[in-house]
């Protein structure tokens, strides 16, 4: 079981590592090849610029939308909490490519040719499309990394039962329902996990009692002693 667990929190590391590290790159880079930056800045300048607009507002809107996800509980459904998370990050994110821009601004000034004045209403509009875009963008890799690759990480939590829940029964005596529940159940096939969590008791129970009744292996008519 701690192989198992091991296994499964070096696969979601793994995934968180792809989503926050590999995904941003990749659109960066892309972003970087079909962009008019190498033209102005360079091959390198153009990476950098375009890596640092794309690795930090990512994992910018992936600490909010945590913080989304874990207040949320499982009252919305994942794609609603990558929504909220996304338009939530975007004071942080505006603030963030504003200082970048500014930095980048000073180091190439040809780049101000291929930006609209600031405040503006081309910036304003220009800063609309280019979030909505990302807020699609961010709702589509959450949605896709959970349901191929099962990612949970801003997933709501499932519900499972509680073990007073499975086992409220645990210890009470059995009655003469209980008795036939339990003959009705062993005739169907179900194994003695599944008959203990519909009758909520524990295994251990449900065999003991499965033994006193002169049933075994879960089919009525077998006896055993005891």
């Amino acid at each position: 079981m701690e192989l198992v667990a091991h296994w499964r929190l070096s696969r979601q590391a793994s995934i968180d590592l792809v989503f926050f590290c590999g995904v941003p790159v990749v659109l960066a880079m892309l972003s970087a090849v079909l962009g008019p930056y190498a033209a102005i800045m360079g091959g390198a300048g153009a990476a950098v610029y375009v890596l640092s607009l794309a690795i930090m507002p990512w994992c910018l809107t992936g600490l909010v939308t945590q913080l989304v996800s874990r207040r949320a509980g499982r009252r919305l459904p994942l794609w609603l909490i990558a929504a909220v998370g996304a338009i939530a990050s975007c004071p942080l994110v505006l603030l963030y490519v504003y200082v970048v821009n500014s930095i980048a601004g000073d180091i190439w000034p040809a780049l101000d040719a291929l930006r609209p004045a600031t405040f503006s209403a081309g910036h304003l509009k220009s800063a609309a499309l280019s979030e909505g875009r990302a807020i699609v963008l961010w709702i589509a890799f959450v949605v896709i990394f959970h349901e191929t690759l099962g990612w949970a990480r801003f997933a709501p939590p499932t519900a499972e039962p509680s073990r007073e829940d499975r086992f409220q029964l645990s210890g009470a005596e059995w009655t003469a329902e209980d008795d036939a529940l339990l003959r009705s159940l062993i005739g169907s096939g179900k194994p003695p996990r599944a008959i203990a969590l519909e009758m909520k008791r524990t295994v251990g129970g449900i065999r003991a009692r499965t033994a006193k009744l002169g049933l075994r292996n879960n089919r009525p008519g077998d006896t055993s002693a005891g």
